[in-house]
């Protein structure tokens, strides 16, 4: 049964490949990169980063280029954004409490930008600088 089982997986592998494909699930290794995947480090010029009613920064990570910019884009919940051990060069910290508006920052020099909003404990996002 297990012989049976096991073959019957081997043929439909290709079939259920082919269907995450067509619903979005899957993504073709030759298909225009994710610059927000953690194991995709390649860089865009400007993003965007939702601060949501959820306490999440959407997507929590983003791959820049020296120079680029991340608007943060701040719905009916109030969200701040501070730098942790930010390089030099960082942007400055979006202190005061925003909601329902964005604000842009734009990124000149490479590194890790780890930041939280105090507002909400354990609310982070990261840029890196390429």
């Amino acid at each position: 049964m297990r012989t049976i089982l096991r073959g019957a997986s081997r043929l439909l592998a290709p079939f259920m490949i082919a269907a995450l494909g067509a619903c979005g699930g899957y993504s073709s290794p030759t298909g225009p990169s994710d610059p927000n995947d953690p194991g995709n480090p390649t860089p865009v010029r400007d993003a965007t980063v939702q601060a949501t009613p959820a306490e999440q920064f959407t997507p929590g990570r983003i791959n820049l280029t020296v120079g680029g910019t991340v608007t943060y884009a701040f719905g009916s919940l109030a969200h701040n954004v501070f730098f942790d051990n930010a390089p030099t060069g960082a942007p400055a910290n979006i202190t005061a409490p925003s909601s329902n508006k964005s604000v842009t920052l734009t990124f000149n020099t490479k590194g890790t930008y780890v930041y939280n909003c105090h507002i909400h404990p354990g609310m982070r996002g990261t840029v890196v600088v390429q």
